[in-house]
Order: structure tokens, then sequence, then C-alpha cells
């Protein structure tokens, strides 16, 4: 059964269990106990050889004498019908499997439609937000630069090389990809479920990264949507084998 379980089902953990019922016709088969039946007439014999007795054993007294009826079960449970039993539970199991994923799919494909449009509002805010960044650090820079002999052209690849700090766009390029592979691997008609957790994972550590590197208030209000609908998937994908 363990063996056939594993063959079948690929995550998650069972419980088997198997319980016999008695039907009528096919247990409890009666048997004369006739080795009983012999030494109680044999016995019959004696009290009336010996002590005189009358007196003859009819058959309603004998079967009620204790031993002289047994009861035989009829079992017919062979290891080809409990592999059988069991198979018609494993696809009853598997035929409701299939009717969840199909309704975990639909709510997954959702959620990463949000993404993505959470990512297409981030790219959009991006260049205001760098923009808004570069004039903050420039100005700064400016005045430190009004008391220094510092050369204002070195001070411009300075403001250039800290603002790459704050670039995204490899974040979101890399998150873009983990969406599709995403779709790709729930279309799979293959056990998807620890690669699903894996890409969730990277998708996690794009959205953490993109917010962290971003520093403005409106592109992290869409990383936290984006992290909430990727925890909601995370949950769904524990039930996709």
């Amino acid at each position: 059964m363990r063996e056939l379980a594993k063959k079948h089902i690929k995550r998650g953990k069972i419980d088997i269990t198997m319980k016999w019922e008695r039907y009528s016709g096919e247990w409890n088969t009666p048997k004369i106990n006739e080795i009983a039946v012999k030494q109680y007439l044999d016995l019959v014999k004696v009290l009336k050889d010996t002590y005189g007795l009358k007196g003859d054993l009819t058959i309603e007294n004998i079967l009620t004498f204790r031993d002289i009826v047994s009861y035989e079960e009829n079992n017919n449970i062979s290891e080809d019908n409990l592999v059988k039993s069991f198979m018609d539970i494993i696809k009853k199991l598997n035929e409701e499997r299939a009717r969840e994923g199909k309704i975990i799919q639909k709510d997954i494909k959702e959620r990463l439609k949000n993404i993505s449009k959470s990512l297409s509002e981030i790219e959009k805010r991006w260049p205001i937000a760098i923009k808004g960044h570069e004039e903050k650090l420039r100005n700064r820079m400016m005045e430190i630069t009004k008391s220094t002999s510092i050369d204002e052209v070195r001070v411009l690849q300075e403001i250039a090389v800290y603002m790459d700090r704050f670039d995204i766009s490899e974040e979101v390029v890399r998150l873009k990809g983990h969406i599709d592979n995403f779709k790709n691997t729930l279309a799979s008609a293959e056990a998807v479920g620890r690669k699903l957790d894996f890409i969730i994972q990277e998708m996690v550590r794009e959205a953490n990264t993109i917010g962290s590197k971003s520093n403005d208030l409106h592109i992290n209000e869409r990383v936290v949507q984006i992290k909430v609908e990727i925890e909601k998937m995370r949950e769904q994908a524990q039930n996709v084998e």
C-alpha cells in the first residue's frame, strides 16, 4: 500500500485506515463438530449401561451443547481485492485533487496578474522616483562643493555612481521572468509543487530587493501588495503536487 501511494501521490501525507464489514451469506458458516457429537453419544451410552438411565438425545438437545457447532469465517478478502479497493480510493482522491487543483490554479493566475499590475505601476513610477532622488542628491552635493574646490564634473560622476545603487531595473526584469516561469510550471502535467516553492522564494527575494533599493513610498506600497500576493500563492502552492 505504501509503495502504491508513493507511486500515485507525489507530495503530501496520507493515513490509511482499513475496516472489514461482515455481510450476510459471506461470513459465519456453521460447522458441526462431529468428534464432539460422537463423544456426547458415547457418554449417553455409558450412562445408560452403567447407571440404567433411560432417555434419548434429540437433535435439539445436541445443538444446545457446548462446542457442537462452530463458525468458520468465509474470508474472501484477497490481496488483489485490497489493491483494487485501494486503487479505487486513490482514483477518487486524485479526481478530487484535480478538481481542487483547477480552483487553485485559477486563484494563483489571478494573483500573478495582480503582481504584474503592481510591477507595471512600479515601472511607471520609477523614473519619477529616481529623478527625485537625483535632484535631492545633486542639490545637496552642490551645496557642499560651494565651500570646497572639488571639481563639478567629478561630483556629477559620483552622483551617477551613487544613483546606480537605487536602480531596480534588473530586479524588475527578474521578477517578470519568475512570473513567466511560474505560469509555465503551473501548466505542466508533472509534479511541480517543490519547483513552485523555489520560484516563490526567488520572487520574494526580488520583491524585497526592490523595496530596499527604491526608497520611494509609492513603490514600497506596491511592493507590499506584491508580497501579500506572493504569500497567498505560497499557501496555495502547498496544495499543489
